[in-house]
């Protein structure tokens, strides 16, 4: 709606435009109704209204000022006088004012105020369309010139370089200002949590458009060239002319650092930078910036909103599958335990962990995926636990991830998702006593584990407890118990390389023997013949 300020000094006629007019079927807002000149030339300043209906002859400020004011402060502001006042001077000082209308109270009639409003009204609506239309051409504009400059980088990264005359020439001839006479200094830009900013952009071709320009506003960098090769991966060429006089390193780290904080500041959007060497040779420019593209593992243990050189990564050939097992269990009992409070350490070790070894990145993202599959799994097949387990969503959301800080923040969203779930089940699908007696169970597999001790727990006698229980899960607590324990047999026969014997001592069983025989009972195999199997 548009934004009305009334001015008269004669409250009937403030009254009767108040009510007699239809302002809202009008599309009209009437944001203030003034009986002086000073009065309205504040709500003026207040409200910045698209139309000022006012009278002339006013105390404290006439209405002829107040339209000089106003329209000084809104050129676009539609100005209709309402005056008793029809002397020649005062019409034309309203003329030199370009009000839009002049009506006289002696001859004035309702319909003849509707239809001066409507007639603003549909100025006003011409005035935006105009204006949406420019903006609309000023973006395709800016739009074709970025197209021009990611296609012309990315010919460059991935065609033959015959002729750097020829390259500098068809730069220039793309309106891309490029000097064969200095070196430039590549400089790769990746957005952080690219993954999450889709959405609020409302899509990756307007989250792109949009970062490209705040970064040509930002980056106050003297002849800077930016080039976009994604809505999450930009280049900067940085003409780099080495001096004695200045720091040319610090000046670009501190320029970064502004677009940093400026992007942040007004998109919250966080950038990271990796710098290269400046060459004027064009094979080693285009070696470098391949070089980041390429280097998954400087991305990704590289930190987030950092800037840093663009250097090799070396991972480490550890295996990580060696600590599956421990991290596995870990996790999950935090979820049983629903320990929100324990989340935030253990991943702040597992970060601490990921970041020293450097493990290869898709090896990493093997290791997590298979993590958070068996996790959902687990409180799916053995606690009947419904979820809306999609192994193909995580596939490709892992898969998206681009550093280390958001695959850890990743998986303490999924954690904390997880124990909100369980919190529920617990709640909904069983009785008080129930639940805690399996809660229990599963964060003491590696006890002996009695009826009648986790009946005295839960404060009930053993024949209650285990008639509930059974009404309650559909099995006795004693086949829950020991269906857990080979559940996390299972596990460590997967996960590990600890022997029967041993796998037998870790589930709280003294007798090898009858362990293997539960074991088949409820696997059809050996422990042996299921590693096998495996």
């Amino acid at each position: 709606m548009y934004k009305v300020v009334l001015a008269d000094d004669h409250s009937p006629v403030l009254e009767y435009l108040e009510q007699s007019i239809a302002w809202e079927r009008l599309n009209l807002d009437l944001v203030a109704i003034c009986a002086d000149g000073e009065e309205a030339w504040e709500a003026c300043q207040t409200y910045r209204p698209d139309i000022l209906l006012t009278d002339i002859g006013m105390p404290a400020m006439d209405g002829l000022t107040l339209i000089q004011r106003a329209k000084e402060a809104n050129p676009e502001l539609q100005t209709i006088i309402l005056s008793c006042h029809e002397e020649f001077h005062y019409a034309q000082k309203a003329v030199k004012l370009n009000v839009s209308d002049y009506l006289l109270k002696e001859s004035l009639e309702l319909d003849q105020v509707t239809t001066v409003l409507t007639e603003a009204v549909q100025r006003l609506d011409n005035v935006r369309q105009n204006r949406q239309s420019i903006h609309n051409l000023q973006r395709m504009v800016e739009t074709n010139h970025a197209t021009i400059r990611s296609r012309f980088l990315q010919t460059f990264l991935e065609q033959p370089l015959w002729s750097g005359a020829d390259w500098f020439e068809q730069a220039n001839s793309m309106g891309i200002k490029l000097r064969q006479d200095i070196p430039y200094m590549p400089v790769t830009v990746f957005v952080d949590r690219a993954r999450e900013l889709g959405q609020r952009f409302g899509g990756s071709v307007n989250m792109q458009f949009v970062i490209d320009n705040a970064l040509q506003e930002a980056l106050q960098v003297e002849d800077v060239l930016l080039f976009s090769l994604s809505e999450r991966c930009y280049v900067l060429l940085v003409p780099f002319v080495h001096t004695l006089v200045r720091n040319r390193h610090e000046e670009l780290r501190i320029a970064l650092q502004a677009a940093q904080r400026d992007l942040y500041c007004h998109l919250k959007v966080s950038l990271t930078f990796f710098y290269g060497e400046a060459v004027q040779d064009l094979n080693r420019l285009k070696q470098q910036i391949q070089g980041v593209l390429a280097n998954t593992s400087l991305r990704f243990y590289g930190g987030e909103a950092s800037i840093r050189k663009a250097e090799s990564v070396t991972t480490t050939t550890e295996d990580m599958f060696l600590h599956y097992a421990h991290t596995f269990q870990e996790l999950r009992e935090c979820i049983q335990q629903e320990d929100r409070d324990r989340v935030g350490s253990l991943l702040s070790d597992l970060n601490h962990e990921l970041q020293s070894h450097k493990y290869p990145v898709e090896s990493l993202k093997s290791w997590m995926l298979k993590m958070v599959m068996e996790l959902e799994l687990k409180f799916t097949v053995m606690q009947q636990f419904v979820t809306n387990f999609d192994s193909e969503l995580y596939q490709q959301t892992l898969g998206s991830v681009e550093t280390l800080e958001e695959l850890v923040a990743w998986l303490e969203q999924f954690l904390l998702e997880k124990i909100k779930d369980v919190h529920a089940m617990w709640k909904t699908s069983v009785r008080k006593e129930v639940a805690e007696a399996q809660r229990y169970v599963l964060t003491h597999l590696s006890e002996k584990i009695s009826m009648d001790a986790v009946a005295k727990k839960v404060g009930l006698n053993p024949t209650h407890f285990s008639r509930i229980f059974k009404l309650d899960t559909g099995s006795t607590f004693i086949e829950y118990a020991t269906r857990c324990k080979m559940e996390r047999a299972c596990e460590l026969l997967d996960q590990s390389n600890l022997s029967v014997v041993e796998i037998a001592d870790q589930l709280g069983y003294d007798n090898p023997s009858y362990f293997i025989k539960l074991f088949r009972n409820l696997t059809g195999k050996s422990p042996a013949e299921y590693r096998k199997s495996l």
